[in-house]
């Protein structure tokens, strides 16, 4: 089957010499799997069908590599979709596979989804080895359920001293928060807690392509939620600092700042997280709010002023939904100015774990948003020892690891960190400032708008990579810096100079 390829082999059961294929059946499974996941229950009928048959082994394969290859459209789907497929998984799919899909729906936002993935680790007694859950637990799949088994968002300390020690303002209420974000009313706030772009709700949503050519998502703010949310950002979140190896989205540190403790190294392994924004949902985020001091409640948010439940109100005014009933299933979107704080703020057990495990092994280790960077003096002797810990700590931390994009750099490659050479010293890659030079250079020539093609950043675009490569190599940069100036004038945008 062409639909096969690039499917792991531990997907597919092992067929037994009698095995025999049903063309009928077959050309079923695929009708079915055309309209997942609303026909998960046809799909098991029609497998339950021939389970004691020789035709069972051909059309449970056929079905298996189908439903693995809808996944990805599986995992961000309804509720009842994830359900379906946990029990798809827990009657056809081999244990393999079954492992891969109980650990991933593990650390759902849902709660009825993580306990039933729990439920079927527990049943299926998987030969899978995976960081404890306590110091002294076992090594077994029951370490998935790190943080979201018996851990409640209340345990954290909650008060106004506890508040003040964290360096954020004190609130006591929701009246309070309205008061400090500048939120006019209970309306107002009642409104901006809608959280969705429909209901002429507080988002509008668009998409941008990606460098692979896919598409992101960007849920962005309207003005009044905008405004919210910048102060919540000035007035709370920026109060509370990250972990040190965090470098993106941080006053004081930048691409540059990521890139510099790893120059000169033997090895450098880059790892990549898996939808980054959209993994951190609602309860994360309440659970952050919550462990700076701010009353959780029932963990649900309120519009009225009396109410203690200031963690999760704060929460909801930086998570989005689609359905703003959906609250539980909200998730921090791309657009918001609170997301990349709350971010950092929420990889700060994951930083310090993974800059221990960097350490320990006579490593460093820096992350910039979703870009995992570690280096090496001398190479670890166990690399592939290495990457199962970093991909286990991330997982017990909430995130997860896109594995397609793991890379190994040794000293004889160029070794690339967010967009800098750090084999030797640090700089930009040569292609790049030339590329730089040529744009320069037309413009010169040819006049600015030429280059510019009515881009109204294009003076920006300028002046912002002049001063990135003087920050990175000071005496081309301040060359590149005068240039530009020349071309544009002090205040002079890009396309009205010729």
């Amino acid at each position: 089957m062409s639909h096969v390829d690039q499917v792991p082999h531990w997907v597919l059961r092992p067929l037994p010499a009698n095995t025999t294929s049903d063309a009928n059946l077959l050309k079923e499974i695929e009708e079915v799997c055309a309209k997942l996941p609303n026909h998960f229950y046809h799909l098991h009928s029609l497998l339950q069908r021939v389970r004691c048959f020789r035709e069972y082994d051909s059309a449970v394969n056929d079905a298996c590599v189908r439903v693995w290859r809808l996944l990805p459209q599986l995992f961000a789907g309804t509720v009842g979709a994830k359900h379906s497929l946990l029990y798809f998984a827990s009657q056809h799919m081999p244990p393999e596979a079954q492992a891969r899909i109980y650990r991933r729906l593990a650390k759902d936002a849902v709660l009825s989804v993580r306990r039933k993935a729990q439920q079927l680790v527990q049943r299926a007694h998987l030969q899978e080895v995976a960081l404890p859950r306590e110091p002294e637990g076992a090594w077994d799949p029951t370490g998935w359920f790190k943080g979201v088994v018996n851990d409640r968002l209340d345990r954290h300390r909650q008060g106004r001293r506890i508040q003040e020690a964290n360096g954020v303002p004190p609130l006591n209420n929701v009246g309070e928060m309205r008061q400090l974000l500048g939120i006019r009313s209970e309306a107002q706030l009642g409104y901006l807690l809608l959280a969705t772009d429909n209901e002429n709700g507080p988002y509008t949503t668009f998409t941008i392509p990606k460098r692979d050519g896919s598409q992101r998502a960007i849920s962005a703010p309207k003005a009044q939620l905008r405004w919210v949310q910048r102060l919540l950002l000035d007035k709370i979140l920026a109060r509370v600092a990250p972990h040190e190896a965090a470098h993106g989205f941080v006053a004081g540190r930048s691409t540059v700042t990521n890139a510099r403790p790893h120059r000169g190294a033997a090895v450098v392994l880059k790892f990549d997280l898996t939808d980054f924004f959209p993994t951190i949902h609602y309860y994360r985020v309440v659970g952050l709010f919550t462990s700076l001091g701010y009353h959780v409640g029932d963990a649900t948010f309120r519009n009225s002023d009396d109410s203690r439940n200031v963690a999760p109100t704060l929460a909801r005014l930086c998570c989005y939904t689609d359905d703003s009933r959906s609250w539980g299933t909200a998730l921090l979107p791309q657009g918001a100015p609170t997301s990349p704080a709350l971010s950092n703020l929420v990889c700060r057990r994951l930083d310090r774990r993974l800059t221990g495990l960097a350490q320990r092994n006579g490593g460093v280790y820096t992350r910039y948003a979703d870009d995992l960077t570690f280096s090496f003096k001398e190479a670890p002797v166990a690399l592939g020892r290495f990457r199962w810990w970093v991909d286990q700590i991330c997982h017990q931390e909430g995130f997860l690891i896109n594995q397609r994009k793991f890379r190994v750099i040794r000293a004889s490659q160029r070794q690339v960190v967010t967009g800098l050479v750090v084999n030797d010293d640090l700089r930009v890659p040569r292609e790049e400032r030339r590329r730089f030079r040529a744009i320069l250079h037309n413009c010169r020539q040819q006049g600015v708008a030429s280059q510019s093609r009515g881009n109204p950043g294009f003076g920006d675009y300028l002046r912002g990579y002049a001063s990135y490569l003087h920050m990175v190599h000071p005496e081309e940069g301040a060359g590149l810096l005068r240039e530009v100036a020349d071309l544009l004038g002090p205040d002079t945008e890009g396309e009205e100079t010729s």
